[in-house]
């Protein structure tokens, strides 16, 4: 199923599936029901700060909180125990777009999980005032949107852009990048993306001023005429408020700003938007990988991703990663988590997660990632089942 567009009749029967997949997962007991639907405080990506919203207005009787703070401020709310100033606690689970190294430890020594739930692009949102847009959108070269991601091209009449397009999108309209000033997974993803990318050996032929040089990380050294803002929210609007802006901003916070987001040429040489199916099909390229010294293969990432060479695969795509401790004082969040799994990654939730923008894993990442929670989320007060 393709949502780019989206189409309304597709968001009415997610809804429908949502309501439901919460029948199936709660609808058991009354004590059951009652312990399943508790999920607790979490903290991290804005990535999917739609999808817990969402949660929250389709099934209200599940309770939960998500403070969109950015995956380092959420790993880092995770890993102390300590909520982040102006948000509630205890912390339950993290969310982020950028896996954690293995070697963290949580103080006072419990042990965590972490597993990918959805897959999520990350889009060159623009705002088309001005613009001469062509029927279906506008297309980015990989030497375009390097160039503009560095800041070597400067305006919309640029010949890269207007040769990608058969057409000059703009006579003279500069334009205005909009990043990310908060440390954030999606700028790890999106540098993860031009570093390999934006390089002579991805991209034959690529110009020398449009070679990434800018670092990877959660934060990089963007040029210095580049508009910061805060969090996905807060780069989508100022795309929405600056003439001539294009910023990075993941797909489900595209969507919901009603954005449009440029075709970006993937390494195939095939132009693709930052639809639910090409993001899954990057996610098929992957390849699953089980890490960890402290603890021992309790993590899951996806790697090759940066670059995926599959024909149709959306190319800056990744998963948003949840993590878990392994043990829990109240079963009611032991239950709420295995809740919060099956609503997000459940094979019959597929068409609710997609409708918001994200993309559902494919099902032998679905399999390693319920199947690591089930064995090792499983515990009151311990010991862990997976020591």
């Amino acid at each position: 199923m393709s949502l780019y567009p989206i189409r309304l009749n597709n968001l009415t029967s997610s809804i429908s599936v949502l309501a439901i997949t919460i029948g199936l997962v709660v609808g058991q007991s009354a004590t059951q029901k009652s312990l399943a639907q508790t999920i607790g405080n979490g903290a991290g990506a804005s990535t999917v700060n739609a999808l817990f919203t969402s949660l929250k207005t389709v099934a209200p009787s599940i309770t939960l909180t998500y403070s969109p703070v950015g995956s380092s401020a959420g790993l880092t709310a995770f890993f102390t125990q300590t909520p982040p100033a102006g948000t509630p606690g205890p912390i339950t689970f993290a969310a982020s777009d950028d896996p954690v190294a293995g070697t963290e430890t949580v103080t006072g020594g419990r042990g965590y999980v972490q597993v990918p739930v959805v897959g999520v692009g990350i889009t060159l949102a623009y705002n088309a005032n001005g613009l001469t847009v062509p029927t279906g959108g506008i297309k980015l070269s990989r030497a375009s949107y390097c160039g503009i991601l560095n800041g070597s091209i400067k305006n919309w009449n640029d010949k890269s852009i207007s040769a990608d397009n058969d057409r000059q999108i703009a006579l003279n309209l500069p334009i205005k990048v909009v990043r990310r000033s908060d440390s954030s997974g999606s700028t790890f993803v999106l540098s993860s993306h031009l570093n390999t990318a934006c390089k002579p050996a991805a991209t034959p032929g690529i110009p020398a001023a449009y070679i990434w040089k800018n670092g990877v990380g959660t934060t990089v050294n963007w040029p210095s005429t580049f508009i910061g803002a805060t969090g996905g929210g807060g780069v989508a609007n100022a795309i929405t408020s600056t003439k001539g802006a294009i910023g990075y901003v993941d797909s489900a916070t595209r969507l919901s700003k009603s954005l449009p987001a440029a075709l970006l040429r993937n390494k195939k040489g095939n132009y693709t938007a930052p639809s639910s199916d090409a993001i899954t099909e990057a996610l098929l390229g992957g390849t699953v990988v089980k890490y960890g010294t402290n603890p021992t293969n309790r993590l899951i990432r996806i790697n090759n991703l940066n670059d995926p060479t599959r024909p149709n695969a959306y190319p800056i795509s990744t998963a948003t990663y949840f993590l878990f401790y392994d043990i829990y004082s109240d079963a009611t969040i032991i239950n709420g988590i295995k809740t919060l799994l099956t609503l997000a990654s459940g094979s019959i939730a597929d068409i609710f997660v997609a409708s918001l923008g994200y993309a559902p894993l494919p099902a032998p990442i679905k399999t390693v990632s319920t199947g690591v929670v089930s064995t090792c989320v499983n515990s009151v007060l311990g010991p862990s089942p997976c020591n």
